[in-house]
């Protein structure tokens, strides 16, 4: 009897997990997916699929040079995001399997009349997870998927290696879904968009345009209102703490020699404060950075510590730009926290936010005060601290 308990104990963990295991030769493994609003209210669902022999089997080896043959596109539309999957359902000859999918992209038109049911229905679809990136284009999402890729195998597996190296927003779909649900704070989204490619000049003398991720989507509820360009995504990556790398480049003064001076972020942080000055609720945002000098194209002399405390205040300046740049964007013309700021004031103050502001906040965020305080130091100036620019020649 114990021979025959040890045996169930050794075989049943073996045998649970495996009654929902899909085999590689019955799935299409999809890669990629694109959503954009159709005509007489449908959409447009498009899924960038791999193809097996084109992609090496199972060890995912490419065996051509041909990065298109290695994924195949597949579209349809309907009322519905399920209605338009079983039309596509019904022209392959797999089960089609999202286990794999690197990125959601949803074009404009779409996202302006609200991404509820494209969250709706990944987050429900057994197959489907929510730690893809989500992707926003002025466009249509369609033809960003279409793309060839540079580097990688597919376009699909290009933008999640963008997204991965953070070079902007990065809000995978169950953040976006958080924070469209948390009170005080707005969802925000990458920007993907065809730009040119200036090395890659083509024949006809026109520059290749490949998808990059740049600017962000702005969003009140699940509903896009506005886009943000580079700069001013830059400036939302400082307050809400999630910089992690950057340049910060600033003219010297005139009468200081002229010139530039650029150096890179390695190290970021920034604090929200809501405080009440004399009754008013005030935000205070405390910015702090260290940065090193990566280039002196000026004739300050980076060794003078008055030097340096005078090019402190200069980088302070400049990061205090760009976030009342963005702040001004996003209070006066879009009118949407996506910087927390109403979860800030809830976490310290939860029973003013419960009696007064939740319920004001949409009128209350576009005026209020703002209070900006940063801090860069500068922790290395290179191999050397000397300018190389050479002296004026006096006559």
């Amino acid at each position: 009897m114990k021979k025959i308990l040890t045996l169930l104990i050794v075989i049943i963990p073996v045998l649970t997990g495996c009654w929902s295991r899909h085999e590689v030769n019955d799935v299409a493994i999809v890669l990629g997916v694109a959503l954009d609003k159709a005509k007489n209210g449908n959409l447009l669902l498009s899924l960038q699929i791999a193809v097996p022999k084109a992609s090496g089997g199972a060890n995912g080896s490419a065996q051509g040079s041909d990065h298109t043959k290695s994924t195949m596109m597949v579209s349809a539309k309907g009322p519905s995001i399920l209605e338009a999957y079983r039309i596509i359902q019904e022209k392959i000859s797999r089960e089609i399997f999202f286990a794999h999918d690197r990125v959601i992209i949803v074009g404009e038109e779409l996202a302006r009349d609200g991404v509820s049911p494209i969250l709706d229905f990944f987050s429900r679809h057994r197959h489907a997870h929510l730690r893809n990136y989500l992707l926003f284009t002025k466009g249509k999402a369609i033809d960003i998927l279409r793309s060839d890729p540079q580097l990688e195998s597919t376009l699909a597996e290009e933008m999640r290696e963008k997204e991965k190296i953070e070079i902007g927003v990065k809000v995978p779909v169950r953040e976006f879904w958080d924070r469209m649900l948390t009170d005080g704070e707005e969802p925000i989204a990458a920007q993907v968009s065809n730009q040119p490619l200036e090395i890659g000049i083509q024949k006809s003398g026109t520059s290749k345009k490949v998808p990059s991720i740049y600017g962000a989507a702005i969003f009140q509820g699940d509903r896009l209102v506005g886009w943000l360009n580079d700069k001013e995504t830059r400036g939302v990556l400082w307050i809400r703490n999630e910089l992690k790398s950057g340049v910060l480049a600033v003219p010297v003064p005139k009468e200081e020699g002229g010139g530039r001076i650029g150096a890179r972020i390695w190290k970021v942080s920034t604090k929200i404060k809501p405080i009440f000055r004399n009754d008013k609720l005030v935000i205070k945002i405390e910015a702090y950075g260290d940065v090193e000098i990566f280039e002196n194209a000026s004739r300050l002399d980076l060794s003078n510590p008055t030097v340096l405390n005078t090019l402190q205040s200069v980088f302070a300046k400049d990061v205090k730009a760009r976030i009342q740049l963005t702040l001004n964007k996003t209070q006066q013309v879009l009118q949407s926290d996506i910087f927390g700021f109403g979860k800030a004031v809830y976490g310290k103050y939860p029973k003013s936010w419960n009696l007064y502001y939740k319920q004001r906040w949409n009128t209350i965020f576009p005026n209020i005060e703002v209070e900006i305080d940063p801090h860069i130091t500068v922790q290395g100036t290179g191999f050397t601290t000397k300018p190389m620019l050479l002296p004026e020649t006096k006559h």
